[in-house]
């Protein structure tokens, strides 16, 4: 049986991106532990609107769609087995390479982004401790 996949919106990438000019993906898939983004979600089979303000989920979310069927990410069926995605995982470079570029760009983006991030974290510890 299929792990339950989480999906929500993510505000933060709505506004970021109404504030930036950015197009990045505002839909977050958890499950497994691993979250993955897009910009269109199409789940078939059975799935739960869950709203839980008491126990949300580790980002913040309080309000998802639950399932186990399968899903679509931006027109692209996503395996969600563990197997599958080990065999996916493992055959990255048997991708295509216009697939495997776009993989890179987002991730030199995420870099960049958590970068940013430390470096402003830095810039403030060394200002609180002067």
């Amino acid at each position: 049986m299929n792990k339950i996949a989480r999906i929500h919106v993510n505000q933060h990438v709505i506004k970021a991106n109404a504030k930036n000019g950015e197009n990045n993906p505002i839909f977050t898939i958890k499950q497994g532990g691993k979250n993955t983004y897009a910009h269109n979600v199409k789940v078939k089979g059975e799935m739960e609107l869950v709203y839980s303000p008491d126990k949300p989920l580790s980002c913040g979310a309080k309000v998802w769609i639950e399932t186990r069927g399968e899903i679509e990410l931006d027109g692209k069926k996503i395996a969600l087995n563990p197997f599958d995605q080990n065999l996916i995982n493992n055959n990255v470079d048997k991708l295509p390479i216009k697939i495997v570029k776009k993989l890179d760009l987002k991730m030199a983006i995420f870099l960049r982004k958590k970068q940013r991030k430390i470096q402003n974290k830095n810039k403030l510890s060394a200002c609180l401790s002067s």
